[in-house]
């Protein structure tokens, strides 16, 4: 493809509004593309206008390479605060500015031309599996479905292009110095980087049962509010320990009370409250252990106390994901990159979660970079991805794919 044809398929992608929830607009325009192009297209439909999409290429009899990225957008905020309307995009001074044009429309957009090219190419003897998921904004749930399918089974490493740069090397400097980006020892050359691993989550839910009654007679109710800060300063003592485990690329398990709500009436004694937690999870200290620590804590108060009824609800549970840095397959990313942009760039983990939490969960043994056009802009107001940026990470991901075949 020329330049404005790839230009073109990300403003057609931008101009979809796939807010979370309404995903299938781009499953059927990336379908139509690539049905056009000769590539086999499965359509997996997750609910009414929540489609996901898997394409594949199979040219020889190895192993098969994965490209992934996720439909939907995070919802605009203040429409009126939009420089330009967020889902018209717009090219000045370099930059393309609209919603999901760093996450991850552009990501999106440049492994599917990777996709079509690479399929064009007849030097190209490889296999690759692009899946376009539903969901990845809220809960993961289009991966999760595709990895329950058992579409990830059969790949043996993935390419997630999900935005892993920064606007300049200034910004990659803050975010290394604020250890948001664990560098392991490793200098900054650019303002390029990818992901070789990311933290997981566990979200849950502790809700406190508790009994009414008039504030002036508090001894005939159960206050909920107390029960539930009696947990509360059990599981601080609780997340001292475990975030004295250190990864050596993720750093340490980063627990945060994020929501916590009771009462509703002042003169009222509540009968319930709760609060929402979300632990951001490292490998050494696994999502299973700390839920089921965090059962056994509550098990043990309530059996401690009979006017103790606190339930627990896991929300959500995303793998942490690593690869190692020294790997062939890490070591094959750097070299794809140093062959496009001439320096060498960052591979570090990162603090967000990705769809590779799900795919890596089904299958353990994946390999997996998160390397994508986007920057920090992602979920703001005027979020923008460079053009330039773009346009080289297609080239990037066609070297990725051509030398993990060669």
């Amino acid at each position: 493809m020329d330049k404005a044809q790839r230009l073109s398929i990300l403003d057609d992608l931008i101009k979809l509004e796939t807010v979370n929830g309404d995903e299938e607009k781009v499953a059927n325009y990336l379908k139509d593309l690539f049905e056009k192009h000769n590539i086999n297209v499965e359509l997996n439909k997750y609910a009414d206008k929540r489609v996901s999409l898997v394409a594949t290429i199979k040219k020889g009899d190895g192993p098969i390479l994965g490209f992934t990225g996720h439909e939907d957008v995070v919802p605009t905020v203040d429409d009126d605060k939009w420089n330009y309307g967020a889902f018209n995009p717009k090219h000045i001074d370099g930059k393309i500015f609209g919603r999901g044009s760093s996450d991850m429309k552009s990501g999106l957009a440049g492994l599917a031309i990777a996709l079509i090219e690479l399929n064009e190419d007849s030097d190209f003897k490889g296999n690759l599996k692009f899946l376009a998921t539903v969901g990845e904004e809220v809960g993961e749930i289009g991966s999760e479905k595709l990895a329950k399918e058992g579409f990830v089974d059969d790949v043996k490493a993935l390419v997630v292009g999900e935005p892993s740069n920064s606007s300049s090397r200034l910004v990659m400097e803050k975010l290394i110095d604020s250890g948001l980006i664990e560098v392991n020892g490793q200098k900054p050359e650019t303002r390029m980087a990818a992901f070789c691993a990311h933290k997981g989550s566990v979200t849950y839910k502790v809700i406190s049962h508790g009994k009414a009654a008039h504030s002036s007679m508090p001894e005939v109710g159960v206050n909920a509010l107390d029960n539930l800060v009696a947990y509360y300063n059990k599981q601080k003592e609780y997340f001292q320990k475990i975030v004295q485990t250190e990864d050596d690329i993720l750093g340490t398990t980063k627990p945060s009370v994020t929501i916590m709500k009771g009462g509703d009436q002042e003169n009222t004694i509540p009968d319930y409250a709760e609060l929402t937690v979300k632990i951001r999870t490292i490998p050494e200290f696994s999502n299973d252990k700390l839920i089921a620590d965090l059962k056994d804590l509550i098990e043990k108060l309530n059996q401690a106390d009979p006017k103790m009824n606190l339930e627990f609800k896991l929300l959500s549970n995303n793998w942490p994901v690593k690869t190692d840095i020294d790997s062939d397959f890490i070591k094959l990313v750097r070299d794809s990159y140093k062959d496009v942009l001439g320096v060498n760039i960052l591979t570090v983990g990162a603090p967000g979660g990705t769809d590779a939490s799900q795919f890596i969960q089904a299958n353990p043994d994946l390999d997996v970079v998160v390397a994508g056009p986007g920057n920090e802009s992602a979920h703001q107001i005027n979020e923008f991805v460079f053009e330039d940026d773009y346009l080289k990470y297609i080239d990037i991901y066609k070297t990725i794919a051509k030398k993990y075949f060669k």
